[in-house]
C-alpha cells in the first residue's frame, strides 16, 4: 500500500495549528518525507516514529519547504547518539543556493546527501519504489518528483512552479498529481512565472490524463472554496483539497 499523509499545505507561512509544505509517504512500510517546511517536522511526529524515516526529498531551498530540517537534524543526532537508529537519512537536495547546500551537506552525521541535479539524470531505484526528478520553473533551482511503484506512476509532485509545457509530459498518466495552487488569477501577470493558479493546475491534470488531483501550497488568506470551484471548471477527474492530517491511499 502507498499512503500519503499531508503534514502541511501552506506556502509562505501557515495559519495557527497548521504547517508549511510537508507530505509523509508510506510506501509499503518505507517512510519518505517530501518537503520539510515550517512546522512540518512536529506534524510528522504525530504520524510516524522518526527513527523509521528513511528518506527526505526537498524540492528547493525556500524556507516553507526546508526550514524544519534544522529541527530534524537535532532529533536525528539524538537518536544516533542513543542508538535508536544506526543509519543516516537519505536526503535529496537541490544544488543551490550554495551557502545553504554547503551548510546542510556538513550535517553528514545524520544525512547522506544526494544532489538533485545529478539524480535528475540517474536511476533512483530503491527496490520497493523508484524516483524520477524533473526541473521546474521557480526562482531557485527546483525539482518536481515522480514516484513509481510496481511499474505504475503513482504520484507526480509539481513542487513550486510557473506553468510551462514540459509539465504536461512530466505529469502524464499519473494516478495522482500533487500540484500547487498558490495564485489568484489577477496575480498571474506579476508572479505567474514562478507559481500556478488552481485553473492552471486543473488544466495540467486534465491535459496529462491524471486520474486524481490534490491541490496544495495555499496562501493562508485565500478562500479555498473559491480555489476548488476554479479547479472544478477545468478538470473532470477526482479533485481533492489538501489539509493537514488528510490521508490518501495512492495505491492499495
Amino acid at each position: 500500500m502507498v499512503e500519503l499523509t499531508v503534514l502541511g499545505n501552506y506556502g509562505a507561512y501557515a495559519p495557527a495549528n497548521s504547517a508549511c509544505s510537508g507530505y509523509l509517504l508510506d510506501i509499503n512500510g518505507y517512510q519518505l518525507l517530501l518537503e520539510c517546511g515550517n512546522g512540518a517536522f512536529s506534524k510528522a511526529l504525530k504520524y510516524t516514529d522518526i527513527s523509521k524515516l528513511g528518506m527526505v526529498v526537498i524540492s528547493h531551498l525556500h524556507h516553507d519547504h526546508y526550514a524544519d530540517l534544522y529541527c530534524m537534524r537535532q532529533a536525528l543526532k539524538y537518536q544516533m547518539k542513543e542508538g535508536l537508529r544506526t543509519e543516516p537519512v537519505i536526503l535529496y537536495l537541490p544544488e543551490g543556493p550554495e551557502h545553504l547546500t554547503a551548510e546542510i551537506k556538513a550535517w553528514d552525521d545524520v544525512f547522506i546527501v544526494v544532489d538533485l541535479s545529478e539524480a535528475k539524470t540517474a536511476v533512483n531505484d530503491y527496490n520497493l519504489f523508484q524516483l524520477a526528478f524533473f526541473s521546474v520553473q521557480h526562482q531557485l533551482p527546483t525539482y518536481g518528483m515522480q514516484l513509481y511503484v510496481g511499474g505504475e506512476k503513482v504520484l507526480t509532485y509539481t513542487a513550486d512552479t510557473g506553468w510551462h509545457p514540459e509539465l504536461v509530459t512530466a505529469c502524464s498518466d499519473s494516478r495522482y498529481i500533487l500540484a500547487e495552487a498558490s495564485l489568484k488569477e489577477y496575480e498571474l501577470e506579476e508572479r505567474g512565472d514562478v507559481h500556478m493558479t488552481a485553473r492552471q493546475s486543473a488544466a495540467l491534470a486534465q491535459n496529462s490524463g491524471a486520474q486524481n488531483l490534490i491541490l496544495t501550497h495555499f496562501f493562508p488568506e485565500h478562500n479555498q472554496h473559491q480555489i476548488r470551484r476554479e479547479a472544478e471548471a477545468y478538470y473532470d477527474g477526482k479533485l481533492y483539497m489538501s489539509a493537514s492530517g488528510k490521508k490518501y491511499v495512492l495505491q492499495s
